[in-house]
């Protein structure tokens, strides 16, 4: 399960004058924390040791992070545990050759192993209930998400792309998917998966068709069941 960074993420240069936002004391106080050497495998996770010794000790922090670019903090891995659960999904999509209308539904993801994972949504869509069953594969180390989703309207959509963070604890999944045929016409879907609190994201979508440019194809909203 993914722990958000609580504490406020602030980009410091060191030098000769820190900021007022930071000292050159409380820094030193509470040393720089960095990803330790080595690959310690931890029982049914993907993440190792020590990069949850990574989380925990920037977790621990008192201080503002002191950025990259001074050599500071290492940033927080993404543990993709984050997505194991049940959620409940709604969203209202615009008018596409996959449909429109409300789209409301659960997903419940489950760990398979190594960094393998898989899933079932069920839903109703503009009045029509979908199954979609998907795999997602992490590559930790390129920090690369690949979700293939097997949907019960005729089509697999595999959705591929770099997790990217930011200072402040928050993740995106920049992904695109290759053209998938409906009725003829060639489709191709491109979204961001934004992660911003350990209970809910959203995923929003741009389709286009044919050769026509990419257009909005609207946000769905995940929030977690129970304790996940």
């Amino acid at each position: 399960m993914l722990r958000i960074h609580a504490t406020v993420a602030i980009l410091c240069v060191l030098s000769a004058a820190p900021s007022a936002a930071q000292t050159l004391a409380e820094i030193e106080a509470e040393p720089v924390v960095k990803l330790q050497r080595g690959e310690t495998a931890v029982p049914d996770q993907c993440l190792t040791q020590q990069e949850f010794d990574l989380i925990n000790g920037l977790d621990a922090l008192s201080r503002p992070t002191v950025g990259v670019e001074a050599d500071g903090d290492d940033p927080a891995p993404f543990d993709p545990h984050y997505f194991v659960g049940e959620w409940r999904i709604e969203g209202v999509l615009p008018y596409s050759p996959l449909g429109e209308g409300k789209f409301v539904g659960t997903e419940t993801i489950r760990y398979v192993g190594g960094c393998t994972y898989e899933g079932t949504l069920e839903a109703t869509f503009g009045g029509e209930s979908i199954t979609i069953s998907s795999r997602m594969f992490y590559d930790r180390r390129e920090h690369y998400l690949v979700r293939i989703e097997d949907d019960s309207r005729g089509f697999e959509l595999l959705k591929a792309g770099t997790m990217r963070g930011d200072p402040g604890g928050f993740t995106s999944h920049h992904w695109q998917a290759p053209a998938i045929s409906i009725d003829g016409s060639a489709l191709r879907l491109t979204g961001r998966t934004f992660i911003s609190s350990p209970y809910a994201y959203r995923l929003r979508m741009r389709m286009s068709e044919g050769d026509e440019p990419f257009s909005n194809l609207g946000t769905l909203e995940w929030a977690r069941v129970g304790d996940g």
